[in-house]
């Protein structure tokens, strides 16, 4: 399987989706600023519900809902990031809160939270609306993490702040795909997910400063460089290893649609390697 098209393809559908949501707000102080809030990004997570759901079985259809829903909720904890960290940038442009401020951004971030929750649960069911809570609260203690912890708690801060997030987006496709059982194992594989994700991330911060082309690392990435030292390139293979291992053992728990097991299996290298070209990076 060829997982840029797949991508690609996927993120217009998202789009798509987001551009039908935004129709359906009516109310002009909360479309203007859900607009340039949920515009342009990877739409990576989106992607993620739907590539899995029909992995499973499933029909991509089925995983809209969960996709549009899961790119709400990443949206608006990046627009809330941001004031926190006082972050001026976003996506290539002015961050949400330095056009609109502060206040204006959270209201309407508090609008968009709860109204992606009532999404996954009008489209799955109580069950997906309980774990995706509880996914939800993960992530406010990953962000309290990323701005107070210790280095110490670095992989407990990327798998809370960025791994939860993609535990939504693989749980629900086990919902979307009418396989619920498989939550706990599609659980399994978003946790990796995000922590590579994440721990590249960082690592790509780190390589950037060192660099001159970027500020002093902050965050978890601040986390990562305190904790690993000199050796951050040694650690942050060593991690993506292990999560690779851990999410390919998951997998093996899986009945996965034969023509998805290729995408399936490279599926952390694919996210390395695109994190990676986008900072100019041949390889960790």
């Amino acid at each position: 399987m060829d997982l840029l098209s797949y991508w690609l393809e996927a993120k217009a559908e998202i789009d798509s989706l987001v551009s039908k949501f935004l129709e359906s707000i009516k109310e002009w102080e909360v479309l203007q600023v859900s607009k340039y809030i949920l515009e342009g990004g990877k739409r990576f997570r989106g992607t993620l519900a739907m590539f899995f759901t029909e992995a499973l079985g499933g029909e991509r259809r089925n995983a809209y809902d969960g996709a549009l829903a899961v790119e709400i909720l990443h949206s608006s904890s990046l627009a809330l990031d941001d004031i926190v960290d006082y972050d001026l940038e976003r996506r290539g442009r002015d961050s949400a809160w330095k056009v609109f401020g502060n206040r204006r951004v959270i209201y309407v971030s508090n609008f968009l939270v709860p109204y992606a929750l009532q999404i996954i649960a009008n489209a799955y069911g109580d069950g997906a609306l309980k774990v995706s809570v509880e996914l939800w609260k993960k992530t406010s203690i990953g962000a309290l993490l990323d701005s107070f912890g210790k280095p110490t708690d670095y992989i407990k801060t990327v798998e809370y702040k960025t791994g939860s997030l993609f535990m939504v987006s693989t749980a629900l496709s086990a919902f979307a795909a009418g396989k619920p059982e498989l939550k706990d194992a599609m659980l399994e594989l978003g946790k990796h997910l995000g922590t590579i994700y994440q721990v590249v991330d960082d690592y790509i911060d780190i390589v950037l400063y060192k660099a001159g082309q970027k500020g002093e690392p902050e965050g978890s990435a601040k986390q990562l460089k305190e904790l690993a030292g000199e050796k951050v390139r040694e650690y942050v293979i060593s991690v993506t290893e292990e999560s690779t291992h851990a999410y390919l053992e998951a997998v093996k728990s899986l009945k996965i649609r034969e023509e998805f097991v290729d995408g399936i299996i490279t599926l952390p290298s694919f996210l390395m390697s695109g994190l990676l070209a986008e900072a100019g990076l041949d390889s960790l």
